[in-house]
């Protein structure tokens, strides 16, 4: 580690000496596990090494970017000027800035030691006991199409013309299981998973109840027919909803005419028991980090506070333009991506019924457990979606039969007015953005097509 931050020094340093602007050395070094079981055997293994660096010179209010994962002096020379060059023909009007540095840094924990002492040995013993565990819960479990753990360590340096030098190491764990249930001709897959930071995440027999348990309830689902009907998301196909729908939060998408949010900051966009924080403070988060990547402080921002829209979410750029704070959610695809904005730990806030009592109070409807072809069928500037979903019907304030092959129309502008409650079963997404969500039960009817 130390090797790349003198690398970085050295970057800096000749920048300095040999061109005139402002300078960022942004790093990134890591490593990433995966192993994938079928059959007591591994059937895919990857162990892989990374390191990247991306220089960005500001020079004459343009800003230009350059790439390498060499980390030879040698090659510093090619660097800088690379960036110098596409500095001079860069035409976006803009301004884009070298961040000096927040007054101060918030450290949340965001690296499990415990997961120092898990050997690959025991990520790919783990995954054939969820294997395991899956085919031995029930009779109807006859195979499972993957058992896969998956694990890594990132490292994120950035130092610049202007005195910051900030580094951050990260690490994480996660297992999923797809156990295939099959009776008479009918058969149905489930998902479990499970992640966090420590050995007690490796929660195997939780993971398994929930992958077989959705695998066998569904085997005997079918469609029904098209209605209007009351609706609740559970926990984690809400989360899905926001995550397509979280760009609508950008100041970035409000600015090019992408989100109708704009311009609407204090007005009440929501209904009254939503409450939406992102906050990349929080010890342990999927989403936490001591600063954005633009140096940035990370903070808790209030986005919608019961139902009102207080803020969007900003990087340098577009809080320059809006003339407020960077929110500090500034954001890298990858080492080589230009800056951009994506949300932190982004949380709608929890009630206190469990999903049981969100039925019971619902009556009548259906609980939607999962909702697919997100890309394909939800349009992000409008808000407009009809999403392919399976779930359970809700008679006199219970769970019946399981349901496929419907699909769920509306709007997610209107969803949030329409969000009669929340549940206290909060769902943390660990792939994707990290986004956490309740059930919601929404209080107009929705649109099922089935049938």
């Amino acid at each position: 580690m130390s090797e790349l931050k003198d690398f970085c020094e050295k970057i800096l340093t000749y920048a300095k000496e040999n061109c005139g602007g402002e300078f960022e050395v942004y790093a990134t070094n890591g490593e990433s596990f995966r192993v994938e079981v079928l059959d007591n055997q591994i059937k895919t293994y990857s162990v892989n090494d990374y390191a990247g660096i991306s220089f960005r010179i500001k020079k004459n209010g343009k800003m230009g970017y350059a790439s390498t994962t060499v980390t030879d002096e040698e090659g510093i020379p090619s660097l800088v000027k690379n960036a110098n060059d596409n500095a001079a023909i860069i035409e976006n009007p803009d301004e884009q800035f070298i961040f000096p540095g927040s007054e101060s840094y918030t450290q949340p924990k965001v690296y499990g030691e415990e997961l120092d002492d898990i050997s690959a040995e025991e990520k790919i013993e783990f995954a054939k006991l969820l294997e395991k565990k899956a085919v031995e819960a029930d009779e109807k479990i006859i195979k499972v199409e993957t058992s896969t753990v998956i694990s890594g360590k990132k490292t994120v340096i950035i130092k610049n013309s202007n005195g910051m030098d900030l580094c951050e190491t990260s690490n994480y764990i996660a297992a999923y299981v797809v156990p295939i249930a099959k009776d008479g001709d009918k058969m149905n897959d489930g998902f479990g998973i499970l992640g966090g930071f420590d050995r007690a995440c490796l929660d195997a027999d939780k993971a398994v109840k929930q992958g077989v348990t959705e695998a066998i309830d569904f085997l005997d689902a079918k469609s029904t027919k098209s209605a209007s009907m009351r609706v609740i998301f559970r926990n984690n196909a809400f989360c899905d909803m926001i995550e397509t729908f979280s760009g609508i939060f950008s100041s970035d998408a409000a600015q090019r005419g992408l989100s109708m949010l704009a311009g609407k900051e204090g007005e009440k966009i929501a209904s009254d028991c939503v409450t939406l924080t992102d906050d990349s403070t929080v010890d342990f988060g999927f989403g936490s980090r001591a600063f954005d990547a633009e140096g940035v402080a990370g903070q808790k921002t209030v986005v919608v506070e019961n139902g009102v829209l207080k803020t969007l979410l900003y990087n340098l750029k577009t809080a320059h333009k809006a003339g407020v704070k960077s929110t500090g959610n500034a954001s890298k695809g990858g080492y080589t991506s230009p800056i951009g904005i994506s949300v932190n730990n982004f949380t709608l806030s929890s009630g206190k019924k469990t999903l049981a009592e969100l039925a019971e109070t619902m009556g009548e409807g259906i609980i939607i457990t999962e909702v697919s072809g997100l890309h394909a069928g939800a349009n992000a500037v409008t808000g407009d979606f009809s999403l392919l979903s399976k779930g359970y019907l809700v008679e006199g304030g219970k769970k019946g039969r399981a349901v496929n092959g419907v699909t769920v129309s509306g709007n997610f502008y209107e969803l949030l007015k329409n969000i009669e409650e929340t549940g206290c079963d909060v769902y943390h997404n660990m792939f994707g953005e990290a986004i956490s969500s309740p059930s919601v039960l929404i209080s107009a009817p929705m649109s099922i097509a089935g049938e």
